[in-house]
């Protein structure tokens, strides 16, 4: 009787073995999964907060280079001021976004589309050792006409403004809405944000 008592009790122990190793083997693997889970969330907040800071870069880099007293020997930015020229100079172009990749005026224009190629000049260069393939902006540029002046005397100089003769305010400084899209390429998933922004010039007698 006592060989069949032991054999019994050596028996539960196996079970009750066996379901310990089953419940921590579920355990580990339930770790292991909010882990990954974690590492790739994880991953894609860094990855979103650089196309956020990338957009911001858009948009201050626009400003940067729309103003006039910044010079621009080629490349995009050097097309953006082309197409700011081209927009202040036909009224009938304003309040749609252009592509400063080409001139409104030209045959071959297009609307600016947003997450498109990105622009070469606008291609921000990958660190070593980055899982990022790709990393830049697009810029797309829309005249808002003139920023109205308030609390302003009627003048009689050239460039006053005179409203009783219907004319535009010359010295209103330009108004300009910039959006920026952004871009992270990292294997086979894109990020995009996008930012957008009204700039005012400084006031010119243009």
């Amino acid at each position: 009787m006592k060989n069949i008592h032991h054999s019994q009790a050596g028996g539960i122990t196996i079970l009750v073995s066996l379901m310990l190793l089953v419940l921590l083997t579920i355990a580990a693997v339930g770790m292991s999964r909010n882990s990954f889970r974690e590492v790739v969330s994880s991953g894609t907040s860094r990855q979103g907060a650089m196309t956020r800071n990338l957009a911001d870069s858009g948009v201050e880099w626009s400003y940067f280079w729309i103003t006039n007293s910044n010079v621009a020997a080629s490349g995009t930015p050097l097309k953006l001021k082309t197409l700011k020229t081209e927009l202040l100079l036909d009224d009938t172009l304003a309040g749609k976004m252009w592509d400063p990749q080409s001139i409104p005026t030209s045959p071959t224009s297009t609307e600016y589309k947003p997450n498109g190629t990105l622009q070469t000049d606008c291609e921000l260069p990958i660190p070593a050792g980055s899982t990022v393939s790709q990393q830049g902006f697009t810029i797309g540029l829309t005249a808002m006409g003139k920023l109205p002046i308030a609390d302003t005397s009627q003048g009689v100089t050239g460039g006053a403004f005179r409203p009783a003769s219907g004319e535009v305010n010359k010295q209103a400084p330009n108004l300009w809405a910039v959006r920026s899209d952004a871009q992270v390429v990292t294997g086979p998933v894109t990020f995009t944000h996008a930012k957008e922004a009204w700039i005012s010039e400084p006031v010119t007698n243009n």
